[in-house]
């Protein structure tokens, strides 16, 4: 396992480098200081994490609402399920996160982890396609550079593939499976038979599109997560005597949270702070403010994230390494459900 994870340890590490030098290129480190020094926290650095960690509740509510035609899972529960994989993805390169909290949730709920791994991936693709509408509607207010709009039309192009295929596994189901085992027919019967019966699990994800009332909660839910987190982006801004412009908020929520999915270290640490100051100096903000700026509002949300989320493994009684080496793998396919249920 950690041979495996060595090439994304050092891929992750050199991008993160890199996007840190990039961050810096033009900043001067005294007037980076005085950013810093003399932002303004009160209120801002309190309503900042207390708003972001609102938005987990909602989140919260909207994994309970996925999981409704399997289970009746209780909002705090969901909610720390949910919260367990972004404090672990702040720990764990690569997105780790995910695994561990799929190993987390097929736990608490009772489900299988490849039903619970598929929500999160349904949850991403929702995530992905929300913010690639806000900056959608950003760059209709705000000139985007070369580089925002090859952002803008990459993450268009990622998420609403992926879209078509969660689409096409909700009405086709039957068919989408049967092709599946027209690929795995070649493999020995019994594996063939075990990746059939965990890709049927995983599509069970998509149980709540069939229903439209829970398929209009799920995205109105999922267009709630987005402002609420918008609005930490918003209340940061005074704190560095920038205008509370929802527009710019906009900006550095999508354009920050587009930016992240390229490989790095954890916590997002570079690709963060240099997508997020570069959707700033889109308003002509300079450079040292524009990275304090994203200075902070990466602190804020990281710390009180992660101890939340290492809170809730140790209340569970798992360990941060356990769950993380246990999901991942090709082994997922072959492995049997009650590895990683109770």
């Amino acid at each position: 396992m950690k041979q495996r994870r060595g090439p994304i340890l050092v891929v992750g590490l050199v991008l993160s480098i890199a996007f840190v030098a990039l961050s810096l290129r033009h900043v001067d480190l005294h007037g980076l200081g005085d950013a810093l020094g003399h932002s303004h926290w009160w209120p801002w650095y309190v309503l900042a994490p207390t708003i972001y960690l609102a938005g987990h509740v909602v989140r919260g509510v909207r994994c309970r609402t996925i999981l409704r035609p399997h289970c009746d899972l209780n909002l705090i529960t969901a909610t720390n399920c949910t919260v367990i994989g972004y404090g672990a993805n702040n720990l764990l390169p690569a997105r780790m996160g995910e695994f561990v909290r799929a190993y987390v949730l097929g736990r608490q709920a009772g489900v299988p982890v490849s039903l619970a791994l598929a929500i999160t991936f349904l949850e991403r693709i929702l995530d992905g396609l929300t913010i690639t509408g806000i900056l959608l509607v950003a760059g209709l207010f705000a000139p985007l550079p070369d580089w925002g709009r090859e952002l803008r039309w990459a993450a268009g192009l990622v998420f609403a593939s992926a879209t078509i295929a969660v689409a096409l596994i909700t009405a086709a189901r039957p068919f989408v499976l049967r092709v599946a085992q027209l690929v795995t027919a070649r493999l020995p019967l019994a594996l063939d038979r075990r990746i059939t019966a965990i890709l049927n699990r995983a599509f069970g994800a998509t149980d709540c599109l069939r229903d439209p009332i829970l398929t209009i909660k799920i995205v109105a839910l999922s267009l709630t997560v987005w402002i609420v987190e918008g609005g930490m982006f918003l209340v940061v801004l005074p704190a560095f005597d920038l205008p509370m412009n929802p527009l710019w908020a906009a900006m550095a929520l999508s354009v920050t949270n587009l930016g992240i999915l390229i490989p790095s270290s954890p916590g997002y640490i570079g690709p963060f702070h240099y997508f997020c100051m570069q959707a700033l100096q889109i308003f002509g903000v300079p450079a040292d403010t524009a990275l304090g700026y994203a200075i902070m509002v990466h602190l804020l949300y990281y710390v009180p994230i992660t101890i939340w989320g290492v809170g809730a493994l140790t209340a569970y009684g798992v360990s941060l390494g356990t769950a993380a080496q246990t999901v991942p793998a090709p082994a997922l396919a072959v492995a049997t459900e009650n590895e990683v249920l109770r």
